[in-house]
């Protein structure tokens, strides 16, 4: 037999007061309506006794505040969203948030649903790694004084908080990296969720190409939910152009795709064609040979969305009203798949 969930209204019975009262200890509004001390020891001590637990939403709704934080990102199972997860929330319970998870897969539906869903909860703020086709539904957010932290995307002309990376600067330094090892048909293999003239990754690998006189060649690719399909598009590429000599991956599970491309094909790294991936992963590490990356600041980037939120949340009216855009750095991990061998 299931275990009757405890109220306010039996805690109130039990100890012969108003329901009202019972309410107000335990919204920490005691000092505020003259409760005695000695009542709400009487109190806190019958809620621990009858195993009381509240009802985290209803809460919400009379006090304005659930003390829960929607995190948005691409796909959580990812190892970058993953890590930037799971610090964003250690650092929320150490401030009492809990923090509720949901990956878009880069659907613009799914991810409206979402968004529609932290309203409906009534989330505190939400942290989000938005996809494109949702600008309208995260102002609509901020229009009803929602605190929102964008990461990893901006959209333009947007009044809200936004924590990025070095996108153009991370992918312009992985090209040079590859030209001072002496390469040149170098391609690039990247995410275009909007218009790939339009994605920062794509822009920097082009200035970097055109700076040093070499032609860009892009192959951009849509986001795919089942992540093998990517492994027989990259074979494609490989077979057809046979000449390339380098391979820039725009994120980590496109390079582990191309990894796999690569091998099938019996292609050896970096004799026949030298590899750089964004983002790093414990794969890249421990291949062998162990594969160059640029990395991202992965702990600084969540704490930095996480603070930038708790200080909204947290923070006087004031503290509220002002937008900032905290760019970050990202470096190049140097490994065995971009160095040329001498003997070539």
């Amino acid at each position: 037999m299931a275990k009757t969930k405890v109220s306010i209204n039996d805690i109130a019975k039990n100890l012969n007061i108003s329901k009202t009262t019972v309410s107000f200890i335990l919204n920490g509004k005691a000092k505020e309506k003259r409760i005695s001390d000695k009542l709400v020891k009487k109190v806190l001590l019958k809620v621990q006794e009858l195993g009381y637990q509240p009802n985290q939403l209803a809460q919400g709704l009379r006090t304005g505040k659930t003390n829960i934080i929607g995190l948005m990102v691409e796909d959580i199972s990812n190892p970058f969203y993953a890590n930037i997860a799971k610090k964003i929330e250690d650092k929320a319970y150490q401030n009492n948030y809990k923090i509720i998870y949901c990956s878009t897969e880069n659907n613009q539906e799914r991810a409206k649903e979402f968004l529609t869903m932290f309203t409906n909860i009534g989330v505190d703020g939400c942290i989000i790694a938005p996809t494109m086709g949702i600008e309208k539904e995260i102002k609509d957010l901020v229009n009803m004084g929602m605190n929102v932290v964008l990461f990893d995307r901006k959209f333009e002309n947007m009044s809200t908080d936004v924590v990025m990376i070095d996108n153009q600067g991370g992918v312009y330094d992985a090209v040079e990296h590859l030209i001072h090892n002496n390469y040149k048909k170098i391609a690039l293999i990247a995410l275009a969720l909007d218009k790939p003239e339009k994605e920062d990754r794509i822009i920097g690998y082009q200035k970097a190409m055109n700076d040093h006189g070499l032609n860009p060649l892009v192959f951009p690719f849509p986001f795919k939910s089942n992540l093998h399909d990517y492994v027989d598009d990259i074979k494609r590429i490989l077979e057809q152009e046979s000449d390339i000599e380098a391979l820039v991956f725009g994120t980590n599970y496109l390079g582990i795709s191309g990894l796999e491309a690569i091998t099938s094909l019996n292609l050896r790294i970096p004799d026949d064609i030298a590899i750089i991936s964004f983002d790093d992963h414990d794969l890249f590490r421990i291949h062998k040979p162990d594969i160059t990356v640029v990395a991202q600041p992965i702990e600084t980037i969540a704490q930095t969305a996480i603070d930038t939120l708790l200080q909204k949340l947290q923070g006087e009216e004031g503290d509220k009203a002002a937008y900032q855009t905290i760019n970050l750095s990202t470096h190049i991990i140097p490994r065995a798949s971009s160095q040329k061998n001498n003997h070539q």
